[in-house]
């Protein structure tokens, strides 16, 4: 390619400004307006330099020195946008796809039949062509999702974006009826049975499916056994099956808020595969023998059968560490019977030999989660724990609460005995150099690293070089000890690399594991699966084949792309929800006020997470008192006005209300209150 020429992706701004990102080059090339031709937002295209831009009375002052170069699109290498979710609307007569994506800010002509769907209705478009002279581009409606206003809308508009499906093939139903609804005498057959060892399940409340449980039991000579028990979702779905192809093309479940997108059919996730209460269920087990002072003796892999005494939610299993009256237990509020799925028997209905069993159990199960918690953290092992939100939605999928949750015993209790399961199996592949699929957090780069460091360095935290695992953990300490830990620990997060799936065990940076899978949720997970069978090949003697091997390389990549698929899903469909919640604030007299803190600052305005909630918007430059003069400081850490008193800086808390929502940018602007 010429030098006056050149390829890189453009973008549009919310102001519609375009620019262009080139590979190799520090700076995005801003374009005029109108220069970008027929490109839309993520389209790669060709750049053409043109001739610079002189006026008369800048010659002389920019005598001897080089102009900036202009650029316009030459061509259209390769379009970005095939299909895309808009809103029909009528201009002159004209039937028009509006893209919910602002930054596709032209409309489309529609090709084909006009009379789909009303104006509003939310659509799935095709992009057709944009050729010159066109002044819009062409769109075909795929389908008529339902009006824009409507939750339920929003819900099918992010399956049909992110390409998923709560529906299953009918070869897949159809295979998945001739699973079994209970275990049989003859599933028994060859497996450990450990249906009267005492057994549970804990989870949130709004669980549908239960994949693992964990099982206690006093041996002999002063030992304990705990028994981490899996699903064995590899005993009904066979290799090759209907059931197996579909599950490694969606490759994991989807959590979305209200629904879940199964990676199996609800009869095998929900039914014969769950580890619901007082119910035989087939599993693969890793059972631990540990000392009565908590030392861990041994393990080994199994198949076993299990029959579940409890299905307890966090809530109920942390109520048991915390309170010694069994009467007050009882008395505890249910979860909401619409969230939660097979609940089993309610508290006030066991007896006090049972009650007294479950606390036994659950103590003991935390004291020895909690010193493998402390091994763990002193090996190395990163803290990134932060609250999470839930949001509660009613039946027309308006969400009617949302509950922020910190991460307390219980939820340690049951990922110390995951994690554990986990790198336990992980050991015993590559200990066998059997090929696996892994899970692989590289470590992070050193440049982000260093600027991490003079990040916080603001804030009066001091520490060495973080390519020390010591100095990343005493800065960590430092962080969630701070006033400003929530602000810290997003920069810090922000700072590390995404985990991914692998065929060899290269590391896990945050765990500090050298060896690591993902072992604990076949029902959920196809990675897990895929562990599942080497394990059963392991038990059961059978060679790994050389096409098991060749396999997992791109298995491995197809597996990375589906999380990351599923993840942008559920983060979407927060935003949704969230934007409807506070949506009802808009125009309230008085304004509905909300407390926030501060954490991002940048030219346009800062970005502020609400407190209850989590909820992040921005509050934009314009919406600030304009004679108090805010200016962004040298360190980026603050805004202050003309009087040095006035000052908005990181980490502060402050009151905003709702001024706008955007739904097509799924954000929230705030102005303060």
């Amino acid at each position: 390619m010429g030098k006056n020429r050149v390829r890189g992706t453009l973008f549009f701004g919310r102001q519609g400004r375009a620019k262009v990102r080139v590979e190799g080059w520090d700076d995005a090339v801003s374009l005029a307006k109108g220069a970008s031709g027929t490109a839309l937002h993520g389209d790669l295209v060709e750049l053409q330099v043109l001739p610079p831009k002189k006026k008369k009375e800048d010659r002389r002052k920019n005598r001897g020195k080089n102009p900036k170069p202009r650029y316009e699109v030459r061509k259209v290498v390769k379009r970005d946008t095939v299909n895309f979710l808009g809103y029909l609307k009528k201009d002159l007569g004209r039937s028009l796809v509006q893209a919910e994506n602002s930054r596709l800010f032209v409309p489309f002509k529609i090709l084909g039949d006009t009379r789909r769907g009303r104006e509003g209705d939310k659509v799935v478009a095709q992009f057709v062509r944009w050729d010159p002279p066109a002044r819009i581009p062409m769109c075909k409606i795929i389908r008529v999702l339902g009006p824009g206003d409507d939750p339920l809308t929003d819900h099918k508009g992010i399956l049909a974006k992110f390409g998923l499906s709560g529906n299953f093939p009918e070869k897949v139903v159809q295979e998945s009826k001739l699973c079994p609804e209970k275990v049989c005498a003859s599933d028994r057959q060859g497996r450990m049975d450990l249906r009267k060892v005492f057994t549970l399940t804990i989870d949130p409340l709004d669980a549908r499916d239960f994949d693992d449980a964990i099982s206690f039991r006093v041996l002999a000579k002063d030992a304990l056994e705990i028994g981490v028990h899996i699903a064995d979702v590899s005993h009904y779905v066979g290799v090759g099956s209907q059931l197996d192809r579909e599950a490694k093309r969606r490759g994991n479940s989807t959590y979305l808020v209200g629904e879940v997108v199964p990676m199996l059919p609800h009869r095998l996730s929900s039914g014969i595969c769950s580890l619901v209460e007082a119910e035989e269920r087939l599993v693969k087990s890793v059972l631990f023998r540990f000392s009565k002072n908590g030392s861990l003796i041994g393990s080994k892999l199994a198949e076993c059968v299990i029959k579940s005494n409890k299905r307890l939610t966090y809530e109920q299993a942390m109520l048991f560490l915390k309170e010694s009256n069994l009467d007050r237990i009882r008395d505890a509020k249910p979860p909401p019977s619409r969230y939660s799925g097979n609940p089993g028997r309610p508290l006030r209905d066991l007896s006090d030999k049972e009650l007294t069993e479950l606390r036994g159990a659950i103590g003991t199960l935390w004291k020895i989660a909690s010193g493998i918690r402390k091994l763990r953290m002193k090996g190395g092992s990163l803290d990134l724990e932060s609250s999470e939100v839930k949001i509660l939605v009613d039946d027309k999928g308006e969400p009617e609460e949302i509950r922020q949750s910190e991460s307390d015993e219980s939820h340690h209790l049951i990922e110390e005995f995951m994690l554990l399961a986990n790198e336990t199996v992980a050991m015993e592949l590559r200990k066998k150099k059997l090929p696996g699929m892994f899970r692989v957090h590289p470590d992070p780069d050193p440049e982000d690293l260093e600027e991490l460091r003079s990040f916080v360095s603001i804030f009066g935290i001091s520490c060495g070089e973080l390519s020390s695992r010591k100095e990343v953990n005493k800065m960590l300490t430092l962080i969630n000890k701070h006033a400003l830990a929530q602000v810290l620990r997003i920069k810090f997060l922000r700072s590390l690399k995404q985990a991914c799936y692998r065929n060899k065990p290269d590391g896990h940076y945050g765990l500090a594991k050298r060896d690591y899978l993902h072992f604990t949720s076949p029902i959920r997970r196809y990675a897990d699966l895929v562990v599942h069978r080497i394990v059963e090949k392991i038990l059961r003697r059978q060679k790994i084949g050389k096409a098991d091997r060749e396999k997992m390389d791109g298995l491995a990549k197809h597996l990375s792309v589906t999380e990351r698929n599923s993840v942008d899903a559920e983060r979407e469909s927060i935003k949704d929800k969230l934007l409807l919640y506070y949506r009802r604030d808009l125009n309230k007299i008085p304004p509905v006020r909300h407390k926030a803190i501060i954490t991002e600052i940048g030219r346009r305005g800062f970005f502020i997470e609400l407190t209850d909630t989590l909820a992040r918007g921005f509050v934009p430059m314009r919406t600030l008192p304009r004679e108090l003069g805010y200016r962004i400081a040298s360190n980026g850490a603050a805004l202050v006005g003309r009087n040095p008193k006035n000052k908005l800086k990181l980490g502060q808390e402050i009151p905003v209300v709702i001024d706008k929502v955007f739904v097509s940018d799924k954000q929230l602007d705030f102005r303060l209150g």
